[in-house]
């Protein structure tokens, strides 16, 4: 996910709040992240709350059923000593180095950390290459020295370009959203932050038309735009779609908002998993199976590489998914032209 050198050095030349010096380590960061690249990545939860109801989300979804969604110790958010504690043991067992990247988000919305300014800065502090995604219904507090340039990309979820589609899905006020994706791209860029900006516009049934104005706003932003098919971003119901074991009232939703059956054409068993190095961490410090399933699998201080593996290819929900071909879904996350044609001619 980080941008090409051209954006990179775009970004730089850009960016007046950083010094001829700050510009030239920055550069040397990123290129040290392509040398170096393990195609592992660290994602951490720092938060364990979402506000966010988007219906085929895991979270969205007991938001929506008001189910609680409880950590194991009760926690909203992860200290920001444990989580510099986390980050030790992480660099310690070669989980993080200069190339793996750390997200700071999967389920929860990491921009509702009371703290979030502090853990940046004590990611940074560990010269952690950060990668960030929000809903943006909520702007994070930045003190006047917030260092923003170690955030290789911000992702901004959005569910469509209109209040109609906020309404089936985020639940969120439109206008409110597009102020803040405005706010936090001019904050971030002037807080140091040369990353990749870009919007994940998730494409459902109903919005493909709104898809060339999200297109020219983005443009104004002077951030990329991604088309990505929505999908069963719920583990468990993921399953359940491939195994034809779905409630029908769920099951009529997504054959009516989705394109999951041109998306399961696509599915063929695997051996592999892209994310099957990723380690995946919660606001207690406990790992998940992965980024797509919080099913626990043991403390992060009992970690390390070679076990997280082992626990991976040893695990019957992992051999499930792959024999299903689940993990064919990032394969195709971001759509081509070729297939947005296929959609719009269907």
């Amino acid at each position: 996910m980080l941008s090409t050198k051209l954006t990179i050095a775009k970004n730089l030349l850009l960016n007046s709040a950083l010094s001829p010096k700050e510009k030239l380590d920055l550069l040397k960061r990123f290129y040290a992240y392509k040398k170096h690249s393990t195609g592992r990545t660290v994602i951490f939860d720092i938060s364990h709350v979402c506000n966010g109801r988007c219906y085929f989300c895991q979270t969205g979804f007991a938001n929506r059923n008001n189910i609680p969604c409880k950590s194991q110790s009760g926690k909203q958010f992860i200290e920001v000593d444990f989580f510099h504690k986390i980050l030790k043991h992480l660099k310690a067992q070669n989980f993080l180095n200069d190339g793996t990247q750390l997200h700071l988000f999967n389920w929860f919305e990491p921009l509702l950390h009371p703290e979030f300014a502090s853990i940046i800065k004590t990611a940074t502090q560990e010269n952690c290459l950060i990668g960030l995604s929000t809903n943006a219904n909520v702007l994070p507090k930045l003190p006047n020295d917030f260092d923003a340039s170690h955030i290789a990309f911000i992702i901004f979820s959005m569910c469509g370009f209109s209040q109609q589609s906020y309404d089936k899905i985020h639940q969120f006020d439109f206008e409110h959203i597009k102020h803040n994706v405005e706010q936090i791209v001019k904050d971030f860029r002037n807080h140091g932050c040369v990353g990749e900006m870009y919007i994940s516009f998730h494409l459902y049934q109903y919005n493909l038309h709104e898809l060339h104005a999200a297109y020219e706003w983005a443009k104004q932003l002077h951030i990329n735009i991604y088309p990505a098919f929505a999908y069963i971003n719920d583990g468990p119901r993921l399953l359940q779609f491939c195994k034809q074991e779905l409630p029908m009232d769920y099951l009529t939703n997504v054959s009516k908002d989705l394109f999951m059956g041109m998306r399961t054409k696509e599915f063929h068993p695997v051996t592999t998993c892209s994310f099957i190095d990723d380690i995946t961490i919660n606001v207690d410090g406990q790992c998940e199976l992965c980024c797509g399933l919080d099913e626990k699998i043991g403390d992060v201080f009992d970690m390390t590489p070679e076990k997280l593996s082992r626990l991976h290819y040893e695990n019957p929900t992992c051999q499930e998914c792959m024999a299903l071909g689940i993990p064919c879904l990032e394969e195709g996350g971001i759509c081509n032209m070729r297939q947005l044609a296929k959609v719009f001619r269907q």
